[in-house]
């Protein structure tokens, strides 16, 4: 990876599957794009855990209003981090599924005239 990855700098607390996974990376001589998709993959993973939280409120029968609240909370912060991770890997939304197929649609228009 780059020179402002440093594996060592991290803290004290870090346990030795992250650091291994951690090295294994800086190992890879990974390219920001690869970096930006192992990121999504690593979001995917806390955004499932995210939701499995969710199931688990919904299962108690008195749930904690502050649980709620603070689940909602790390929702919203979840979404941004994505948002922000498919705007810097150029992902496009729904709307680009649909540029796809207007695009799609006026090419067989074209062959057909």
């Amino acid at each position: 990876m780059s020179d402002a990855y440093d594996a060592s700098t991290l803290e004290e607390g870090t346990t030795p599957a992250i650091q291994q996974v951690l090295d294994a990376m800086e190992a890879a001589e990974l390219t920001p794009e690869d970096a930006l998709q192992i990121s999504l993959v690593l979001l995917n993973f806390v955004e499932e855990v995210h939701l499995d939280n969710l199931e688990e409120l919904l299962e108690q029968e008195q749930p904690d209003g502050i649980s709620i609240a603070v689940w909602a909370a790390d929702s919203a912060r979840l979404k941004t981090a994505r948002e922000l991770l498919e705007e810097v890997l150029g992902e496009d939304d729904e709307d680009g599924d649909e540029d796809a197929i207007d695009s799609e649609a006026a090419d067989g228009e074209a062959e057909e005239g």
